[in-house]
């Protein structure tokens, strides 16, 4: 079978999972090729995300120039002329699926947290989004949910097209169970993960950060954002490491003590599976995405307010045996449900269908 994937936010989870279905593509034979445009936090070597056998193909993909990027993209697909084309994000899914308007291609489109999940934006720029995704499915697509909320939100919005579940996977064969590897000295680290952005809540986990400001806790942000953003968290005490490799995030979670996430809406936060896979101690916003990965009190702790939110940390300070013990039921969980076993699994059954 001949694939193409369509990325144009190349960066993060977005790029992590793309690459992941490539790779598993590619191993089992299939021509794959991967059209992507580069942006701000894009990794300088794309290519060491994929096989060598997967194809790149750097396309400047836009909204803003909208048709110049459908006559570019088209223009690339005719001359592949593949079977399957897999858009990722909702700019590759419109500009995608009008570029293959007339073209015999089956696609599909995962929206990686559809913009219809956004609690930044009134109800009159949602109501845009929606039109921009009806207008767009004038050319028949399926679309792949990363998490049941998300498919929810797909089906409640679109009821007219078809989505499936396909969950978010980790390569998890760089996490190893060893608590004794984390040392607990007098300082708690509290770490996230992630681009500084309004979905990720990060004025949030600056109010949470300046509660702890005179005690002997250290807030991280693993991740990058514009110099407001970082200014911010700096001024609140929050150390901003930059964009880090993969290897090097594993180490940031090996050696902190507790990981909070404050995301105001998510997919399904592959940063939240990795930390359950480095048996981390979650303490996470409910939101949409993070309530599809921890069960309170069961895999983490979930807050609904700030307050809250800081009574949980202050709890883990007291007493760090019961998120201890959610961690490792975590662990065990990820394993089972997130592995890139059961990913290819489903990934195949779904192109075959």
């Amino acid at each position: 079978m001949k694939i193409v994937h369509i990325i144009e936010s190349t960066a993060t989870g977005t790029l992590s999972i793309c690459s992941l279905m490539a790779n598993i593509q590619a191993k089992y034979k299939h021509n794959v090729s991967v059209i992507f445009s580069r942006r701000k936090d894009t990794p300088d070597d794309v290519k060491a995300n994929f096989d060598s056998s997967v194809k790149l193909i750097e396309c400047n993909l836009s909204i803003v120039n909208a048709f110049r990027s459908v006559i570019r993209l088209r223009r690339e697909l005719k001359e592949i002329a593949p079977d399957v084309v897999h858009a990722h994000s909702s700019i590759a899914g419109f500009i995608s699926r009008m570029s293959c308007l007339g073209l015999d291609i089956d696609i599909l489109y995962s929206p990686h947290c559809i913009s219809l999940m956004r609690k930044d934006i009134g109800h009159v720029k949602k109501f845009l989004f929606r039109m921009f995704e009806c207008f767009a499915c004038i050319k028949k697509s399926k679309y792949i949910a990363c998490s049941r909320s998300e498919q929810e939100v797909i089906a409640a919005a679109l009821p007219n097209v078809d989505v499936v579940l396909l969950e978010n996977a980790v390569v998890l064969s760089d996490f190893k169970y060893n608590p004794i590897a984390r040392t607990i000295g007098d300082e708690l680290k509290v770490i996230t993960v992630g681009g500084i952005r309004p979905q990720k809540g990060y004025l949030e986990f600056i109010r949470i950060a300046k509660n702890f400001k005179c005690k002997n806790v250290s807030f991280i942000w693993v991740g990058d954002g514009n110099d407001t953003e970082k200014k911010l968290l700096n001024e609140a005490g929050v150390t901003v490491t930059g964009w880090k490799s993969k290897q090097e995030v594993i180490q940031e979670l090996y050696s902190a003590d507790l990981y909070l996430s404050t995301a105001r809406w998510e997919g399904m936060p592959v940063s939240l599976i990795e930390a359950s896979a480095a048996c981390l101690p979650i303490i996470a916003n409910s939101c949409l995405g993070n309530v599809d990965i921890i069960e309170h009190k069961e895999t983490g702790y979930l807050f609904n307010t700030t307050s809250e939110g800081i009574e949980l940390v202050e709890q883990f300070i007291q007493d760090r045996t019961p998120y201890k013990k959610c961690a490792e039921n975590a662990y065990h969980v990820v394993f089972e449900r997130f592995s890139v076993e059961r990913f290819s699994k489903e990934l195949i059954a779904l192109y075959k269908s």
